[in-house]
């Protein structure tokens, strides 16, 4: 159904992918794997301009899984959002969009399983991840999967994640809304962004 283009529930079904498997760095945390890609400049301005540091390096020994959205992903935000972290530089909506991409414990593709495994990300909202054939997100994209880093987990992600309560978002149906509390989704309208900022302005 059109409507749930985009909706990625509580997230992390089976879709495609432009790679697979692990890739380990050795020696390595978050920030400095980032930095080996290439492909998340942006993220990386964005966590020095939220202060968000200490999270992605060695500071931090607590393992985390990070969904990382490439260069791509925030080149696709819509403009209100865009505005707001690179022309106002609203360090409250930074800080807020990043920690809904970092999670507790480290969720390799190994270790989440088929019927669910409960998790919370850093600005507070619990999800259940799921696992499917070869990948557990719906509807989007991971270019790279299972970067394994000293302090936990990337997955490259091709755009940037919207979290909400299920019952506040109008696209899903009854029996959706009510199998799952919280439900996560590319960011693309100017209601998902409205609701975003609602907090942070």
């Amino acid at each position: 159904m059109k409507v749930l283009k985009g909706l990625f529930i509580a997230m992390f079904l089976s879709i495609s992918m432009a790679s697979a498997g692990h890739h380990e760095e050795e020696n390595s945390y978050m920030l400095q794997a980032l930095e080996k890609t290439g492909q998340h400049t942006i993220l990386i301005s964005a966590i020095k301009a939220a202060g968000l540091e200490k999270l992605f390096t060695e500071q931090s020994k607590v393992p985390r899984t990070l969904y990382a959205p490439n260069d791509e992903a925030f080149k696709k935000l819509p403009e209100a959002l865009s505005d707001e972290f690179f022309v106002k530089n609203n360090k409250k909506a930074i800080r807020k969009l990043l920690l809904n991409h970092v999670f507790a414990g480290a969720h390799s593709g190994d270790n989440v399983k088929s019927s669910g495994t409960l998790t919370v990300n850093l600005d507070g909202k619990i999800l259940k991840i799921y696992q499917g054939d070869d990948l557990y997100v719906k509807d989007m994209v991971i270019t790279e999967n299972d970067i394994l880093v000293d302090n936990g987990v990337i997955h490259s992600i091709e755009c940037v994640m919207f979290v909400q309560p299920s019952v506040e978002d109008s696209r899903l149906d009854l029996e959706t809304r009510n199998k799952f509390s919280m439900t996560s989704c590319c960011m693309r309208s100017a209601l998902e962004v409205e609701a975003f900022l609602s907090d942070v302005k």
